[in-house]
């Protein structure tokens, strides 16, 4: 059997990792990167070597990858450029050969009609397929404590409103010291580009002595950057999502499959991921949803319907099936 060659071409895949490994797993395909240094920067002797080499390119991100890969594939090739949010602050989209892309996915709903409403492509290039979650990865058992741990994964940059974390685990705090916010994922000092923008660095400077002169320091717990988010979620018993706004993330939904309860502050389109009745208005409503649930006997049902959540829309299973799906009808003349 002819295997279809599938190329891989961005700067950041840790989104796309998961698919990649998947379809790879999968004995009809063979996957092959092309990692650029930034939104517009690579080795181009490498981008045309693996441009001769694939069947069908995905540039995830629409960025300058698009562009260089929108103006270079050749007429049998299949080119789908997966798109996140970023790229409608961005001018790239404008540059795209969007006669030579076959399919733009969007990853949510909401996203999918910004991208149509900001660069008007046309809706038959367009599809939306959602990120993908590893739920074998992310159920491990919790640890006794895990109902007063609150964990939030990645705070970069200042959107992420970590304030609010702290916001939530300050009034938990003053009710029952037992309560702990748990921080996944890089220092803002760790990102060069972030700390050089002043109104950035201010912001956590300013957050970071809070937490300093705060009587309860010692229950903010920075567990740096790793992959071992499963493992990681084995201790939270709740996951927030403070984000002034998201295209996807995937925390809140890393943290169901786990069987975290994840404790989502509205933004736009987040309703068009997460069921309405896990979306919350504010740090007050969010605590009083930590107390409640805290106040009663832990409700195995709630977390077995969280978990069916997360495997009904975003399993690797589910999410796979509609890539093979898309590639399937892109490459039946090839």
């Amino acid at each position: 059997m002819k295997k279809i060659k599938i190329l891989f071409a961005g700067h950041d895949l840790k989104f796309a990792q998961l698919i990649m490994n998947s379809l790879n797993n999968k004995e009809q395909y063979e996957v092959r990167v092309d990692e650029w240094l930034g939104h517009n920067v690579h080795n181009e002797a490498q981008s045309v070597e693996c441009l001769n080499w694939a069947d069908v390119i995905v540039c995830e991100w629409g960025l300058g990858n698009a562009v260089w890969y929108s103006k270079h594939k050749k007429p049998y090739q299949r080119l789908i450029v997966r798109m996140h949010r970023q790229e409608v602050e961005t001018n790239y989209p404008f540059e795209f050969e969007i006669d030579n892309i076959d399919q733009i996915i969007a990853i949510s709903p909401y996203v999918y009609e910004e991208f149509y409403r900001t660069f008007r492509f046309p809706r038959e290039k367009m599809t939306m397929i959602y990120n993908l979650v590893d739920t074998r990865e992310m159920d491990q058992p919790k640890i006794t404590e895990a109902q007063f741990n609150l964990g939030i994964i990645g705070v970069c940059p200042k959107m992420k409103r970590l304030d609010l974390a702290i916001d939530v685990l300050e009034k938990l705090w003053n009710r029952d010291s037992r309560y702990k916010l748990y921080v996944k994922g890089k220092l803002p000092q760790e990102y060069t580009w972030l700390w050089n923008r002043e109104e950035e660095r201010s912001y956590y400077e300013e957050l970071f002595e809070r937490i300093e002169q705060a009587p309860w320091k010692e229950n903010v717990i920075f567990d740096g950057y790793g992959s071992d988010i499963g493992q990681w979620l084995s201790k939270i018993g709740f996951v927030l999502s403070t984000s002034d706004f998201e295209s996807f993330h995937l925390a809140p939904s890393e943290g169901m499959a786990s069987g975290a309860y994840p404790l989502i502050l509205k933004w736009s389109g987040s309703d068009t991921i997460y069921p309405n009745n896990l979306l919350l208005a504010d740090t007050d409503e969010i605590v009083e949803k930590v107390e409640k649930m805290n106040g009663s006997k832990r409700n195995r049902h709630i977390e077995v319907e969280l978990k069916k959540y997360v495997m009904d829309n975003f399993s690797i299973q589910k999410i796979t099936s509609e890539w093979e799906s898309l590639i399937s009808r892109l490459t039946v003349t090839i």
